[in-house]
Formats: structure tokens, sequence, C-alpha cells
């Protein structure tokens, strides 16, 4: 098996990448050992770890096995039909090789901590897939309930600090689990038989987790004085292998509007590059006619830009505006968003049933580490838009507006949702929520901002070489 893939090829059953999929690193002389024979119709091509030493690799769709009949070379890039002219071979793929070919335009498969190789049989026989991300259900590769044997070795990316694959005996990341480590002195773990591992957990796996360990450094940021989401976040400086380091400030001056003028500071007196994400708390950036984070709105977005990661707890609609004339009309300022390119704002709204997106729930965000019932939590207002490059992770029930989004600015990201952490019984509802957040925003982290030994900019950082100051 490649260890260093030049290509990663990732093949589905149906057109716009639907259906049973599997992921290809090495040539396959028959597609009915990957479980995908005579019924591929579209394709995903990455630049894979490897594709420097070779640029001009291209992947190879036979008709027949051993790489015999027609083919179909194609290079890096999205393929969604491969029914339709020019390609006229959907369903017909049989086997599928790798060779040099012209220059392509190729997207990137992103960082890859391990490589997994899950077996239908005992003693690594069988139908095989290739796991190098994140599977919420396994029916997706053609393998729910039907693993009895694993390799879990090192990837091209594996951090220096290991890395965790955790194994559910349910979909999205739910049930009982079983957690493999592979430690900074292990090149291989190997699992003949999964039924005779601690919890028996042979032809039981539907989805699986891929927890590349590491070190964080959170800026947390308050506007609104009492709510309890500085304390519990400080109190998670451990969890489920990484580490995290708080620095807590207050940005609201204000004490008639819950600030304090003694310790107060402006946002942009902090360096936002020293962290690898930020924490807006309750209200954190506006509330009560006031906006707070103006003086930083151009460094938070390219904080993100740079590949930082932003959280942002619910935000207050009812802002007064550049002219500084108030009306009672919603009004939102929020340019610590990219808004100008992706139109979003926020409306006033009540505490509301939630419904968790398919996309939410791929993330793991409210399954990962622990469940977390929603429905439990208390929010306050939502999120409007029409642009889809925001991912809708959680919606009301009522209307189907955003709770929760996730976006892409950059090579960061910018993760929300409208929790109400005002006081300390809303704050304990939350706690299992900002607890699963912190352990999503680091596999984020890991793989996009600076900070990060895969960046190869800085080192890691020391627990005794930086220390965060607590309001």
């Amino acid at each position: 098996m490649a260890l260093t893939p030049r290509l990663v090829v990732e093949v589905f059953e149906h057109v716009n990448y639907q259906g049973r999929k599997a992921t290809i690193i090495d040539s396959v002389s028959n597609t009915e050992d990957v479980g995908v024979q005579d019924v591929i119709s579209s394709i995903r091509i990455y630049k894979g770890p490897g594709f420097n030493a070779s640029p001009n690799y291209k992947a190879i769709f036979h008709e027949t096995a051993n790489y015999q009949g027609r083919r179909l070379v194609l290079g890096p890039g999205f393929y969604p039909n491969i029914h339709d002219i020019p390609y006229n071979f959907g369903d017909i793929i049989s086997s599928i090789s790798f060779s040099p070919a012209a220059n392509p335009t190729p997207p990137d498969y992103g960082a890859i901590p391990v490589i997994i190789e899950a077996f239908q049989d005992l003693d690594f026989h069988g139908q095989t897939s290739i796991i190098m991300r994140d599977v919420s259900n396994l029916r997706d590769i053609g393998m729910d309930d039907a693993i009895s044997s694993l390799r879990i070795q090192r990837g091209p990316n594996f951090p220096f600090s290991g890395c965790h694959v955790v194994f559910y005996d349910q979909p999205n990341f739910e049930g009982r689990r079983m957690n493999i480590q592979l430690t900074s002195r292990e090149f291989r773990v190997s699992l003949r038989n999964l039924h005779e591992v601690p919890q028996s957990f042979s032809d039981i796996i539907s989805s699986v987790k891929i927890v590349p360990l590491g070190a964080f450094r959170v800026l947390v940021v308050v506007g609104y004085r009492t709510t309890p989401e500085p304390s519990i976040l400080e109190s998670l400086t451990k969890i489920e292998g990484h580490e995290f380091q708080f620095k807590t400030i207050n940005i609201n001056p204000n004490p008639d509007n819950f600030g304090d003028s003694k310790t107060a500071v402006k946002l942009s007196s902090e360096v936002l590059s020293e962290y690898d994400i930020i924490w807006f708390t309750w209200f954190a950036a506006a509330h009560d006619q006031e906006y707070f984070v103006e003086d930083a709105d151009e460094a938070i977005k390219d904080f993100v830009r740079r590949g930082g990661i932003v959280w942002a707890s619910s935000m207050d609609n009812n802002i007064i505006p550049p002219d500084g004339v108030y009306t009672h009309e919603p009004m939102w300022r929020g340019d610590w968003l990219p808004v100008d390119r992706h139109p979003i704002r926020i409306v006033n709204s009540d505490d509301v049933n939630i419904n968790i997106t398919p996309e939410g729930q791929k993330t793991g965000l409210f399954t990962w580490p622990h469940q977390v019932d929603v429905n439990a939590l208390v929010t306050d207002d939502h999120w409007v838009t029409d642009d889809p490059a925001y991912t809708r992770l959680g919606v009301r029930s009522d209307n189907n507006e955003i709770v929760s989004f996730q976006l892409r600015w950059g090579d960061g990201y910018y993760v929300t949702f409208a929790i109400d952490t005002r006081d300390a019984r809303r704050a304990s509802l939350a706690k299992t929520l900002i607890e699963n957040a912190l352990c999503y925003l680091a596999s984020l982290a890991w793989q996009t901002s600076p900070r990060q030994p895969l960046k190869g900019r800085h080192r890691a950082p020391s627990s005794t070489d930086w220390h965060g100051q607590i309001i």
C-alpha cells in the first residue's frame, strides 16, 4: 500500500458523489475487491501528499479486470457524472491503475494522519476499504457492520503527539466505542480478529472518527461578564488526548451593559496569530445596541483566512448602526464575518427545538465525545441567509432557519451555535456542547492553523512557555 499516495481517488456508485463510496490510493486489479465493480458513476481525484514527487500522475480507469479493455484517463479534479459525454464510462469500471500523464489541475485531498485498511474477513482478507477521513456511516462505503479485521498505520501527516481512531457501533459516532491509539513510537497497529479484542467489535462497526492529537491555544473573548462560559472553557484543559491553553479577555468597557471598565481591552490589542482558535462567548461581539469588535473586524477575517478557527456563541441583533442613529428595526453589524462576500444576518428569536442536519451529523459536533441533547439547550436568536457557502449544521424546527453553521473562509473556518449561556443554569446545560465543540474545533485547527506543526511554521506550544490571563 502506498504510504505517501500521489493521488487519492474517491469513486461513487451514483452521480453527484452519492451512494456507496470507495477510496483508492493504489492500483486495483479488480474493483470487486473494493465493492464497486461496474457501478462507478462519479469520481473525485485529489492531490495526495506524494503528488509533488510526480506531478504528472493521473488515474486510469479500465473497462475490464487486470487493467484491460477500454480506458478512461483522468487528472485531479471532480467528475460528477461519467455517464455523460465526453466520458460515457459509467457503470463499467472493473480495474484502476495510476501512471504519469499530462499536466493536471488538482484539488487537495487534505491532511492524512493515518491510513486505515478495513477488511470484511478475518486475517486481512475479503473486501477491503481504505479510510483516511471520518466516516459518519460506513454504509456509504459498503462496509456497515461488515469489518472483521483492521490495519491502522501512520499516514504522511502523522502528528508527533499520536493519533486516536475511534470506532462506533452506530452511525454518526454514536453507541459503543472502541478507541485504538497509535502513539509516537508505533508505526502500525494490526487487529487480525475483532472478535478477540476486549470489546468484541467484529461486524458491528458503523462509523469511524480519526482524532489527530495536538496542543491548541484558545483566545476566549467576553462581552457579557456574567456568562459562566469562560470558566467552563478554562476547566477543559485536556479532552480526548488534546491539550488546550486559554487566555480570557473582556472587550466590553461599559459596566451598565454588563462589561467592566477596569479590565476591558480592545480586541485589536491582541496578536491573533498567537492563537489557533478564537472563542466568542455569549453576546461577546455585540449586545444591547453596542458593537465591540469593530476595531478588529479585518484582523479577525485575516486570522481565519490564514487558517485560524473562530467559534461564536449567540450574537445580538440590536446594534447601533455606524451613523449612531438607532431605530427599533432589526439591525446587525457583523463585519467580523465576510458579510460583503457571504451575506448573513441575525434575527431576534426565542428558544426553540432544533433539528441537526445530515451535514451537522457528519461533523460529530453533537455526538463526539459526548451525546448532546440539543433540545435541552437554551438558544437565543438565529441566523438568516440564502448563501449556500454557509453549511447548515443545525436549524430551527419551526421555520428551518439556521441555529448553527460552518463557513470556510480562506484556509480557516467560522463555526457557530446560538447557545444562551448568560447564567449558571443555561451554561450548565451547554457544557457538553462546549466540550464537543472544543474537540471539533481542534480537529479543524490541526489541519489549518499556521501555528500547528502540520503547517511547519512553529514548534508545538509547551505547557511551560505560555500562560493565560484570567479575568
